[in-house]
């Protein structure tokens, strides 16, 4: 049986004319795409949603109203997604713009991990940077690759149910953007992926999410002395974590390739 896809894009409720353009580009595909109200960061009094006090200690500044506004439309997808029936969910942001074989491509992938794989938390479509990763199988002329370091930009992701279980089960306050945070959780599990070419682009429209951000401005948004440090400490941490991750599946490789093809 093959799997159920469901299909959402994250829209703000004032960006109207996004959602129009959004509509516009995903027309001809014969999939539904549900529509999620977005979370409006700039309406929310965010020290209820966040550790501003842990974000300085981990990203060597203060998180934006934008940011957890994007955090929270993200986490409100997977709890419908989660209250649903389906078996997979592509959550989309409104400036995605798709592959002429996205569709397709989407239901591909979904199959062919539902028959290989019963572990995977979530595939990055719209990656450029496969650093750390490992091709996986070929689909549709385009590789499916384990992301040792899960890729960063959340604008287009496949999410099954246990990743979106396992996300929604981090209880902790905000203290990362979301896809810093995705990055974090994901990174070093090989139980994410990424594909390339990329099924989505963006359309390079100025984002909503920015535009609520109190400054785009490092330095305005309560940067610390050791910003540089802490960056650096960083992605030193989800390199090793990435470099462990490719070891063990390259040496043991048949394991993770196939464990739901035996009857």
């Amino acid at each position: 049986m093959s799997p159920k896809i469901a299909f959402y894009v994250i829209n703000l409720n004032k960006s109207q004319n996004r959602f129009a353009e959004f509509s516009n580009k995903f027309s001809p595909f014969s999939c539904k795409v549900e529509r999620i109200p977005g979370v409006d960061g700039s309406c929310l009094g965010i020290d209820q949603f966040t550790d501003d006090e842990r974000c300085r200690k981990e990203m060597g500044r203060s998180i934006q109203p934008g940011e957890v506004g994007c955090y929270l439309s993200h986490k409100k997808a997977l709890e419908h997604f989660i209250a649903s029936t389906f078996d997979y969910v592509v959550v989309l942001e409104d400036d995605a713009v798709p592959a002429s074989d996205f569709v397709s491509t989407v239901e591909e992938v979904c199959s062919t991990l539902h028959h290989l794989r019963d572990d995977i938390f979530a595939i990055n479509i719209g990656a450029t940077d496969f650093k750390y990763s490992t091709d996986f199988c070929d689909v549709m002329g385009r590789k499916l690759k384990c992301a040792h370091r899960f890729p960063m930009l959340a604008t287009g992701i496949i999410w099954t149910r246990r990743g979106a279980l396992e996300f929604l089960s981090q209880e902790e306050p905000i203290y990362m953007p979301f896809d810093n945070f995705l990055r974090f959780l994901f990174s070093g599990t090989n139980r994410a992926f990424s594909i390339a070419p990329p099924l989505i682009s963006t359309s390079g429209a100025s984002s909503d999410i920015e535009a609520m951000n109190l400054s785009t401005r490092r330095s305005a948004q309560n940067r610390s002395r050791l910003y540089f440090i802490l960056k650096q400490r960083r992605i030193l941490r989800e390199k090793i974590r990435a470099l462990f991750a490719c070891f063990s599946w390259r040496t043991s490789r048949n394991k993770f390739a196939i464990n739901k093809a035996k009857p």
